[in-house]
């Protein structure tokens, strides 16, 4: 319980911190120390039920995994998530109890969670709810503590509204970083969108604007999207896996995106993850979507492949022939006969839709 006025200042105090360096464990303890309770909670809850963080302290790990793992962002299974998406903001409401036997009946997963992991009681509140996300508070109680009295619950409930400016405090300094970063990325030249946690693209480059008149990358509510409805679940998809802290999380991957009915038509971009910061609540800059990225000449034969069907022998061809190699060169290298590297040269030539070995350095620029 709040012991004093002196008490409360150094755990509103906690939050303020919290905003600036990411000590939100410390913060959450203290919290659940001046309201009675055993542990303090964090959420965040996507508008696809994912969970983006969770931090609730003096929990096993293994706990919170398990929560992500039985659907615990989805209201239709977690009452007190179904709770927070009605509840007028700031507004706090106390469980009875979470784990009694008709709650086994009505929401079986949860309560039963709630009874193994000793949390049947809390008290809660949704301190945000926009943005496509839902930020909830809250401390937990065991069955030792049993429900929250009166005191803990005017503790709980003086506090909402400091821990919510220090969320608010956090989010517009992990707002500021997407914009700093495309700026930063400007001044190089580079083709690039900058996105969030929920794979939101928040910033691009001037450059960028580029690849978004040609057609084959787009904008669509906030998101990066393709020409090619395929093409654009596969972005949407290495977003995702890049932005969220989740494992496994690839550091680059590159796809290619293609017109529609016209095969000469790509783009190549880069997806890379950029480093987590710890405890950050998912506004700051998670992923980068590069445009043509890929640069690096060990790539290019894959990406031949992709693009234009070319066969591993073709595209190997395509490569050393732009370098200005002969073809006399590349079939020594290759170690067979002049004729079948003509006869290859020859079909590469057709699936590039070219005539000459002048237009293949052109074709694969394209591709850096």
């Amino acid at each position: 319980m709040i012991a004093n006025d002196e008490h409360w200042t150094a755990v509103a105090d906690l939050f303020a911190a919290a905003a600036l360096d990411g000590s939100w464990p410390v913060a959450l303890e203290g919290l659940a120390d001046a309201c009675g309770a055993e542990r303090g909670e964090l959420i965040g809850v996507g508008a696809d039920r994912a969970v983006p963080f969770n931090w609730m302290t003096r929990m096993d790990p293994s706990g919170l995994d398990e929560f992500v793992g039985m659907g615990g962002g989805d209201p239709a299974r977690n009452p007190r998530v179904r709770m927070g998406l009605r509840a007028p903001l700031l507004a706090s409401w106390h469980d009875v109890r979470c784990a009694t036997e008709d709650e086994l009946r009505r929401n079986f997963d949860y309560a039963d969670y709630c009874r193994r992991w000793d949390i049947p009681y809390g008290s809660q509140s949704t301190l945000m709810r926009d943005d496509g996300m839902l930020i909830g508070l809250a401390v937990l109680r065991g069955e030792r503590r049993g429900v929250p009295q009166a005191e803990d619950r005017r503790a709980f409930e003086s506090l909402v509204g400091q821990v919510r400016a220090a969320v608010r405090t956090q989010i517009t300094l992990e707002g500021q970083g997407p914009a700093l970063l495309a700026g930063a990325l400007e001044s190089a030249g580079v083709a690039a969108f900058v996105c969030d946690g929920a794979g939101r693209a928040r910033a691009h480059t001037p450059a960028a604007e580029g690849a978004l008149r040609r057609g084959l990358l787009r904008l669509r509510g906030g998101r990066l999207d393709a020409a090619r409805d395929e093409d654009g679940r596969a972005l949407e998809a290495a977003v995702l896996r890049a932005a969220r802290g989740t494992a496994p999380r690839p550091l680059l991957q590159t796809l290619v995106l293609r017109a529609p009915g016209d095969p000469a038509a790509f783009e190549v971009v880069d997806v890379a993850a950029l480093p987590l910061r710890p405890h950050g609540l998912g506004f700051e800059p998670r992923a980068l979507v590069i445009v043509r990225g890929a640069r690096r000449d060990d790539q290019l034969p894959e990406l031949l492949r992709q693009v234009f069907g070319l066969s591993p022998a073709e595209a190997d061809i395509a490569v050393r022939l732009a370098r200005g190699e002969s073809r006399e060169a590349v079939a020594a290298r290759r170690g067979v006969s002049l004729e079948t590297v003509r006869s290859q040269v020859k079909a590469l030539f057709a699936k590039l839709d070219i005539g000459r070995e002048g237009e293949l350095a052109a074709r694969l620029d394209r591709l850096r």
